[in-house]
């Protein structure tokens, strides 16, 4: 599973209450600090961002020229094909790392005994092929990955240098579910759908020609990306003015000290071990369509 940047907004009263919770409260929290840095970086509209992704996908997500590019064999001989049909392993694989990660989660407050960890009968017995839809799972597919691109911290630049900002996390995920609900001329999406990208399914299949097909459309028509490295940040919402006990006050400053230098400690271990292992899906698509890496990679350089 791969999480490419999220920022952490602690509001005052609760620094001291974070501990082991931490890293959880991490998935859910939206925005960056480079969000707000970013912030006086002019922007597209919502009209000019619609009608660039008219240009990029002019059949739409799902159209013979994207199927072609990904699949060129057939949807169902593609490797990505297993993003909806996982196999029996991958299944098991990802029941057992649910059930652990929730383990952790409920950890000593755990009032009844854990219930037992699944096991690969458990999931075969239940386990049942799906029919492929073709149309359908390339355009979720594009839409998650398009999120990834362009959400998730990272930005893209238009020619003219503005910025393709199509919203938040989650408004990010709306932008892509009302296209496709334009485009398929429903209402079946909504931002829940594509929400957090390809977090839950990225290990399934190498999603890196999807990211390529994306990043040579927008290669095409003169626009840039800028990667982002996950890293998590602290907003504080500064409060002391409200009090005037110079303890209270000094305990709050200690804490906010403690929690950024735990964050700082842990972008620190996070870069190490990144440089002995391949860029990520989304920086490598980049460099097969641009010729080079984007700009914010290597991010200890």
């Amino acid at each position: 599973m791969a999480i490419w940047g999220r920022v952490l907004v602690v509001p005052e009263g609760v620094l001291g209450v974070m501990g082991a919770s931490l890293p959880l409260l991490c998935y859910s929290l939206e925005g960056t600090r480079k969000k707000m840095d970013a912030l006086d970086r002019e922007r597209l509209s919502d009209r000019d961002s619609m009608a660039l992704f008219a240009r990029l996908f002019p059949h739409g997500l799902a159209g013979e020229d994207v199927l072609t590019e990904l699949a060129p064999d057939g949807w169902e001989r593609s490797p990505l094909d297993a993003v909806f049909h996982p196999s029996v392993d991958q299944v098991y694989r990802e029941s057992v790392r649910l059930h652990r990660n929730i383990e952790r989660l409920v950890g000593a407050r755990r009032k009844t005994p854990p219930r037992p960890e699944p096991t690969l009968d458990d999931i075969r017995r239940e386990w049942r092929p799906a029919p492929i839809e073709v149309d359908r799972e390339v355009r979720e597919l594009v839409g998650r990955c398009l999120w990834d691109v362009f959400s998730d911290n990272h930005e893209v630049v238009a020619p003219d240098g503005r910025l393709v900002d199509i919203g938040s996390f989650r408004g990010a995920g709306d932008f892509i579910a009302d296209l496709l609900n334009r485009e398929t001329g429903s209402r079946q999406y909504d931002y829940m759908d594509f929400y957090m990208g390809t977090i839950w399914v990225n290990d399934r299949a190498d999603l890196t020609p999807v990211y390529a097909m994306i990043f040579r459309r927008l290669a095409r028509h003169g626009c840039d990306w800028e990667y982002v490295f996950p890293r998590l940040h602290v907003v504080h919402f500064d409060r002391d003015h409200e009090t005037t006990d110079l303890a209270d006050r000094l305990e709050r400053e200690r804490q906010r000290a403690e929690l950024e230098q735990t964050l700082e400690d842990g972008h620190r271990d996070a870069l190490d071990p990144a440089k002995d292992r391949p860029p990520p899906p989304p920086v490598e698509a980049y460099r097969q369509a641009y010729g080079d890496f984007p700009r914010g990679w290597p991010p200890w350089d």
